[in-house]
């Protein structure tokens, strides 16, 4: 054991202390010890790293290094010391959802009442293509983060949409972004809901990762297909099926007229029904490509049935949550990523987007193993 200088970036600049450092002989790796006490990382405090990752999870390193941080704080740091603290935190946020932390208050939330007098809750998971970077800066395919939530659908959180809902995201499969989901839906009382609405854009695995993610704990779940990923299909079709504009228009919207008062299986119904042996190659093969799809979602396309219960049918604040939470950061102008910053970053914007407890709660945890509070620096 001996003793080491360290400097520290804090809110109030750079400090310098002395604490002690231990090596493993069997493990050949250093542990300084004092540094865990006071939550130390990335050779920060937790109070500066707290505003150096807000400042990183909201705007761009470069910018927010040299002009909202310094404006904010005094604090002169370079756009790689923000990055390099920011990714760390994210990593911290994944690490603890990896080991089955949730992130604010396990209180049950009230859940507003549908139509019929159920209360209910809704539940949401998309995928979002983020471009990447390979490692000589070259640009490689780009990844698909999942992103998953949990939420209500009322005046208040329509209004402040972050404030009734939980949001989970990142790389891991969809198994994983599952399961993570359903131990926020436990911790906000979904158990309690009479009914879970789950709106998804039909995507493969989807409605099974939401199955699995709500076993056990939802009452009741029935799926929805996005209308308006439903009306693209239609209009798609529309666009070889019928050649004049004015008659197009008119029959897809005739089409999506029947979608939302009659529901999926009327549609299909009718589209099943064409007389398509003088149709095109192209023809044949989009109305073959509609009709599986819509017989493939029949079960979550009960339009009617929906809207009499005064249930959302487009997934509006799933596609809000692919925007706010990742499109919002992580897909700006020339922006590239490499996969553990991407990874990081969305599992930093979803605590960041998620009710403003949930931020609150991972900066001022209790310690898990001993009763005592971590200690923090608030400085």
């Amino acid at each position: 054991m001996s003793d080491r200088e360290c400097e520290v970036t804090t809110l109030m600049g750079a400090a310098e202390y002395e604490r002690a450092y231990d090596h493993c002989s069997h493990c050949h790796r250093g542990h300084m010890p004092t540094d865990e006490e006071f939550g130390i990382q990335s050779k920060s405090t937790p109070g500066a790293s707290e505003v150096i990752a807000l400042v990183g999870a909201t705007e761009a390193f470069d910018e927010g290094a040299h002009l909202t941080l310094a404006r904010m704080t005094g604090l002169t740091l370079s756009a790689s010391s923000v990055r390099r603290v920011t990714e760390a935190v994210g990593e911290e946020v994944a690490a603890r959802r990896a080991a089955g932390e949730t992130f604010g208050p396990d209180s049950p939330w009230e859940w507003p009442r549908d139509a019929s007098g159920k209360s209910t809750a809704y539940v949401g998971l998309d995928l979002i293509s983020v471009r990447q970077q390979g490692p000589h800066g070259e640009r490689v395919e780009g990844r698909m983060p999942a992103i998953a939530l949990v939420f209500r659908d009322n005046a208040q959180s329509t209004k402040h949409s972050h404030r009734g809902a939980r949001y989970v995201c990142g790389l891991g499969d969809l198994a994983t972004i599952g399961q993570q989901l359903r131990r926020e839906c436990i911790a906000v009382g979904v158990a309690k809901a009479d009914q879970v609405v789950g709106l998804t854009d039909g995507g493969a695995g989807f409605e099974e990762c939401l199955i699995t993610a709500l076993a056990g704990v939802a009452k009741s779940i029935d799926f929805v297909l996005d209308f308006w990923h439903a009306s693209e299909h239609l209009q798609e079709f529309g666009n070889v099926f019928v050649r004049d504009e004015a008659a197009r228009k008119s029959q897809v919207a005739a089409w999506c007229h029947t979608l939302q008062h009659e529901g999926g299986r009327v549609v299909l119904e009718q589209l099943d029904a064409f007389d398509l042996t003088a149709g095109t190659p192209a023809v044949i093969e989009a109305h073959r490509l509609l009709t599986g799809d819509l017989r493939n979602n029949l079960h979550r396309t009960d339009y009617p049935k929906y809207v009499a219960n005064g249930w959302q049918i487009g997934s509006g604040r799933v596609e809000s949550a692919c925007k706010s939470v990742v499109a919002g950061r992580l897909k700006g102008p020339g922006m590239r990523w490499r996969e553990p910053g991407t990874d990081s970053m969305c599992h930093l914007r979803a605590l960041f987007k998620s009710e403003p407890s949930a931020w609150q709660h991972f900066w001022f945890r209790t310690d898990t193993v001993t009763p005592k509070p971590r200690i923090h620096l608030l400085f």
